[in-house]
């Protein structure tokens, strides 16, 4: 039995298990050249794990791609790229993110602290959001989403994907913030990655299934880390937990009325 034989058979499992090697396999590299310990990790190692973060889902994408189903099926996931012709409407959902986080830190600035007062750093916001939404979309939304919407409804598609989704930045996220968390950053992590994403995540299932747009997927991964990077302050992991819970809810509650109207 040929390789390209037995990925077919099982087409998502190879591509999430190449997606999480690749960008886990890479930050582990990276963490054992600092001993391992999470303290010595500087921003310079942050940027090459956000790299391996990035390569990931699409380098998995395009190989898994090209191997099953050759030129056109690699022309057919760039095709999907700009398909942007989907109706006005479907642009609206871009708008969730921005008006979900600034509507939070703007009550939380004036009820609670000015520490919750909004960042303007528009600019970082934008090549973070950027990179992330062109290059791993290619993969979670290019790869994996229609595969799963072919045997799974939306919201299933979504949940199971968004799952998979949050988890993957779990190496990166460890590395990153154990130090300064310690024993909060697993319950940071659940309440900040886990649970808004997996709600975001069956949003894009949602819009990809009436659109067909890969395009539009990448601009809402865009608009999510985009904003979150924009106007997100810096604050103690205690203060950074009371913002995320209200907004992961109101997101669910987004989600939840999607999916009763749809």
């Amino acid at each position: 039995m040929s390789l390209k034989t037995r990925i077919n058979r099982h087409p998502l499992f190879v591509y999430f298990l190449l997606a999480y090697a690749i960008s886990w396999g890479g930050i582990l590299f990276i963490a054992s050249l600092k001993g391992l310990d999470p303290r010595a990790i500087k921003l310079t190692d942050g940027a090459l794990m956000y790299l391996f973060m990035l390569l990931g889902p699409s380098l998995s994408s395009l190989t898994l791609t090209a191997l099953l189903e050759g030129k056109d099926g690699v022309k057919h996931l760039f095709k999907r790229m700009t398909n942007w012709k989907v109706g006005w409407n479907w642009y609206l959902p871009l708008l969730t993110i921005p008006i979900l986080s600034t509507a939070v830190f703007l009550i939380f600035s004036t009820m609670v602290s000015p520490i919750y007062k909004p960042n303007m750093n528009l600019a970082f916001g934008l090549v973070i959001g950027g990179l992330a939404g062109l290059f791993e979309e290619t993969g979670w939304t290019g790869f994996a989403l229609p595969r799963l919407q072919s045997k799974y409804s939306v919201f299933l598609s979504g949940l199971i994907l968004g799952l998979l989704w949050a988890c993957w930045h779990g190496m990166a996220d460890y590395w990153g913030n154990i130090a300064n968390f310690g024993a909060n950053w697993l319950p940071h992590f659940i309440l900040y990655w886990i649970i808004p994403l997996t709600a975001y995540r069956i949003l894009m299932a949602w819009v990809y299934k009436n659109t067909n747009s890969l395009l539009l997927g990448q601009l809402m991964h865009v608009f999510y880390t985009g904003t979150l990077v924009t106007v997100e302050p810096t604050m103690a992991v205690t203060e950074s937990i009371l913002w995320i819970a209200p907004f992961a809810a109101a997101l669910w509650v987004v989600v939840i009325i999607v999916m009763k109207r749809r």
